[in-house]
């Protein structure tokens, strides 16, 4: 603004200069020519530093920035937002940038057992609107390494110093959690509003992770020796189960037959006593006589007549 003022004050001087010149040709010519001159001058210079003047004190504040306004290097208090602004034409103005903005970086940390820690973080933050004059002010438009490094660095000291290293990559999350909530209450102090932070790596020194993928491996032949004697004893079990269930089987088929047979008997013996109650000697003659072919037995008898035979009559019915 100064800088356009100074031009037409050069130029507005300039054309005096030159007018009054050309006007020493004589004494009339000198007043006349002096009076042209400045109407001139005052028709060319006041139109010009009119238009500066007022195109100096318009200022256009681009999408998610917000303008600081400085007169002769003092910060206004008052923010200029998006949009067009009428402002002092001495202004001078610094845009700052409100929109979300990415911060990554590595850190080093120390766990609870003192094993060094080294962590890359991305950080996702913006500058509050409202706060920026003060930001600029306090802090200056590099606040990014002026109050976000040292915070990142001292928040995560202090969370991973509560975990032991073997506990640092299982915690992962909870970790990550502690550090957003503290890095928000501590940038917010600052004008500075914390949308993300990620644990993008974790890394220990190179000699602890051997240890550790070594332990990892041992952990991992000790689990496949776990899950083989588990399914050693699952088939044991299992070969168990079908021995006592094939020898219940046997033992179930053992009582059915000797059941059966214990039934059989018995039928067999109720049957017999049924027949034997029913027997008369009338029904055993009978049965006797229908199976008899009708002939005698005969008997020889002693002495001096061999071979004379005798018919032995049958009892009567009735009489033994």
């Amino acid at each position: 603004m100064i800088s356009l003022l100074v031009l037409s004050g050069i130029v507005g001087t300039t054309l005096i200069s030159r007018l009054l010149l050309s006007a020493r040709g004589g004494r009339e010519a000198g007043v006349e020519g002096g009076l042209k001159a400045l109407r001139v001058v005052a028709m060319v210079v006041v139109p010009i530093g009119a238009l500066m003047i007022i195109s100096s004190g318009v200022r256009m504040i681009g999408a998610g920035q917000v303008g600081v306004a400085l007169l002769f290097g003092k910060v206004q208090q008052v923010a200029l937002h998006e949009g067009i602004n009428l402002v002092n034409p001495l202004y001078d103005v610094v845009e700052m940038n409100t929109r979300v903005q990415k911060h990554q970086a590595r850190y080093d940390a120390a766990s609870k057992d003192l094993q060094a820690v080294h962590v890359e973080m991305v950080l996702n933050y913006r500058l509050l609107p409202d706060k920026a004059t003060e930001v600029y002010q306090r802090i200056g438009p590099n606040y990014a390494s002026t109050i976000i490094d040292p915070a990142a660095q001292e928040v995560l000291k202090a969370n991973t110093a509560l975990h032991v290293a073997t506990e640092i990559l299982q915690k992962r999350p909870l970790i990550k959690a502690d550090v957003q909530r503290d890095l928000t209450t501590w940038l917010a102090k600052y004008g500075i509003e914390m949308k993300e932070a990620s644990l993008a790596n974790i890394r220990f020194d190179p000699a602890y992770e051997k240890a550790i993928e070594a332990k990892q491996i041992e952990e991992q032949k000790a689990e496949q020796k776990r899950y083989e004697l588990i399914q050693a004893q699952r088939q044991a079990e299992i070969a168990a189960a079908q021995a006592k269930g094939q020898g219940d089987a046997a033992r179930e088929k053992a009582k059915g037959d000797s059941e059966a047979i214990r039934i059989r008997g018995s039928a067999e013996a109720e049957y017999n006593q049924k027949v034997a109650a029913s027997l008369t000697q009338t029904l055993i003659q009978q049965r006797y006589l229908e199976k008899w072919d009708g002939k005698l037995p005969q008997f020889s008898a002693g002495g001096s007549t061999p071979g004379m035979l005798f018919n032995l009559p049958m009892p009567p019915a009735g009489r033994p």
